[in-house]
Parts: C-alpha cells; sequence; structure tokens
C-alpha cells in the first residue's frame, strides 16, 4: 500500500515501461562503433552498385538471396531490456515475391533468438516501383524464463510464432527496411541483394 491505495505488479509494470527509452547498459562504445562500421559497409556497398547500375528490371523478377543486417529501438524503456540489439539475417527471394527466411538476432532482453520464416513482397505503387511492403510469419525460439509470455503464441518453453510487417526501399542492390515489432519497437534493416 502506497499513500492508502494498492498497487498491482501489472501497474508498476507499465509504469516502468512508460520510462523514456534509452539505450541497453550493456551498449557499450566497441558495440556501437562495430554497428557503425557495419552500417558504413553496407552504405558504401549500396552506393558503389548504385554507381554501376548493375542490376535492371529484368533481374528483380529472378530468384536471388539477400542479406541483412539490422539494429532495433523500443519505444517503451524497461530495465529488464538488455544487450545489444542487432539482428543478422538471409533470406531466398523467388521471383514470384515469396521468401524464405532465417534472421539471429539477441531479444531485448539478452537471450540469443532465431526466426525462421516465410514471407510476401508486395509492390503497391505502380508509380513508386521502388517502394515495398513485406509481411514474414514464422517460428521463433528463444524467448525463455520469465519473458516466455512475451510471445502471444508459445509452446514448449522458448518456442513461438512471430508476424513481421515492414516498408521498405529497394535502390539496385541495396535495400533498406523498417518493421515493426509487435508493440514493442521498430527495427531499422539494411540489406544486399546477392
Amino acid at each position: 500500500m502506497r499513500g492508502g491505495t494498492a498497487s498491482s505488479p501489472q501497474v508498476v509494470h507499465a509504469a516502468t515501461r512508460a520510462r523514456q527509452c534509452r539505450w541497453p547498459a550493456s551498449w557499450t562504445l566497441p558495440s556501437r562503433t562495430l554497428c557503425q562500421f557495419a552500417y558504413l559497409l553496407l552504405f558504401l556497398l549500396s552506393a558503389g552498385d548504385a554507381l554501376a547500375q548493375q542490376v535492371g528490371a529484368a533481374q528483380d523478377s529472378e530468384s536471388h538471396w539477400y542479406v541483412q543486417a539490422g539494429a532495433y529501438v523500443h519505444w517503451l524503456s524497461s530495465d529488464d531490456f538488455v544487450g545489444p540489439p542487432v539482428l543478422g539475417g538471409v533470406e531466398h527471394h523467388r521471383s514470384d515475391g515469396w521468401s524464405g527466411g532465417l534472421s539471429l538476432f539477441n531479444n531485448s532482453f539478452g537471450q540469443f533468438t532465431q526466426y525462421l520464416y516465410a514471407g510476401k513482397e508486395f509492390r503497391p505503387w505502380d508509380s513508386r516501383p521502388e517502394l515495398r511492403v513485406k509481411i514474414s510469419a514464422g517460428i521463433v525460439h528463444g524467448y525463455q524464463d520469465e519473458y516466455y509470455d512475451t510471445l502471444p503464441i508459445r509452446w514448449g518453453g522458448s518456442w513461438g510464432l512471430g508476424f513481421v510487417p515492414a516498408i521498405g526501399f529497394q535502390k539496385g542492390r541495396a535495400g533498406y527496411d523498417v518493421a515493426l515489432l509487435g508493440v514493442s519497437g521498430l527495427l531499422f534493416l539494411v540489406g544486399y541483394r546477392l
């Protein structure tokens, strides 16, 4: 009882999460530098590709591999959020817009997590063919212990279903996407078509 009123654990937890966003304590200077280097490398690869103009409209309809890296941010804050918020993944895209992939990342709670998924890419704006919408769904493994209940559909102690919508921009071989991570945050991705 505080000031004559009872405070439930859910109310206290919600108030804790509502604090302003900040980097996790483990996101040290070397981690930031490594992430900045990765972004710089991907930027240079995409800039070189844009200058060379190697990818034509005919190649967009071919199946291909796509590698991506990214970092996520939370719009809610919690003392439970630890570890560097980085992701790496690989996708195989078919000519009909369907894809399959695997992403590896540390979840918000510092646990190594995998996301094996299938997805579909749409280009809904004829006047802007470089813009895309991507939707993926698949199996997530790695949310464990007290964080297991953060997955809405789950089984077996650390398994669950994931759903990730994203909107992006494709220029030559380089791609840039922003994905919605449930009600927790946004994932910013940079990718490269192989």
